[in-house]
């Protein structure tokens, strides 16, 4: 299994999930009192005017009804949706073996920008070398054109409605300043190295058109470990896999054992 030692939970989701199960929780305590309590009214209703138990019943019904709705999250559906798609491309990288070092949410530092930091989606050293993924999680058909601004999106929007033609970003220039980013880093830490990239879309209603015309791959959450297989061994591998714990604030073993040394 893959080494996944250095994997952080994703807040929103977490957060997510449990605002829905106390949600769940408060509508079983309001059904648990408002169930009884509307069949009694009903009942006793009945006993005197059944015209006024068909009233109370068909008011409670609509009063069972509201309280009985799922409650919304506090949690960005845009932002949860990326979460979700990052959370699926998480599951298939498991898969690799434990040659493989993971890591999620990194913050690499980034003099470029304004906030000085950016966000990569996941990071993944291993034998065949350091890789960026990049997970976009969009549904339909995106037609793949590197030299293109956006790329072209075909979807439905149910059955037998006609396919809608919109756009999604070109995601390769972002990656291009990821990699960028982290060689800069890399290279404030002695290391040389030229990482590789990937773009996952993740959605499982997402297709792809010439996906082969990208020099960098770009995939489907079903072909990023074939695709991170790819490539031939890289021995500097083992040095760069002891480097990249200090991107979560821990330092190497390696510099650890030294320091412990000189005390």
């Amino acid at each position: 299994m893959v080494d996944d030692s250095l994997i952080v939970e994703y807040g929103p989701l977490l957060r997510h999930r449990a605002e829905l199960a106390e949600q769940k929780r408060q509508r079983r305590i309001r059904l648990a009192f408002g169930v009884p309590l509307s069949m009694g009214l009903v009942g006793v209703a009945s006993i005197y005017s059944p015209p006024l138990a068909l009233l109370i019943g068909v008011v409670a019904g609509f009063f069972l009804f509201f309280i009985a709705l799922p409650g919304a999250s506090s949690v960005d559906p845009g932002e949860l949706a990326g979460v979700e798609g990052e959370v699926a491309v998480l599951k298939k990288l498991r898969g690799l073996s434990e040659d493989f070092l993971l890591l999620n949410r990194v913050r690499l530092p980034d003099a470029t920008l304004p906030a000085g930091e950016r966000e990569l989606d996941f990071i993944v050293a291993g034998p065949t070398g350091l890789w960026i993924i990049e997970v976009k999680n969009t549904p339909g058909i995106i037609h793949v054109q590197p030299d293109e601004r956006h790329w072209p999106l075909v979807r439905r929007a149910g059955c037998g409605s006609s396919p809608s033609w919109n756009a999604v970003d070109n995601p390769l220039p972002q990656v291009q300043a990821q990699l960028a980013a982290l060689s800069r880093w890399l290279l404030t830490h002695g290391q040389v190295v030229q990482p590789r990239a990937a773009v996952v879309f993740a959605h499982s209603e997402a297709a792809l058109e010439s996906p082969e015309r990208s020099s960098v791959p770009v995939c489907l959450r079903d072909g990023i470990v074939p695709a991170l297989l790819k490539g031939n061994a890289d021995p500097a591998m083992y040095s760069i896999r002891e480097l990249l714990p200090r991107l979560r604030g821990h330092r190497p073993e390696s510099e650890m054992s030294s320091i412990l040394d000189k005390m």
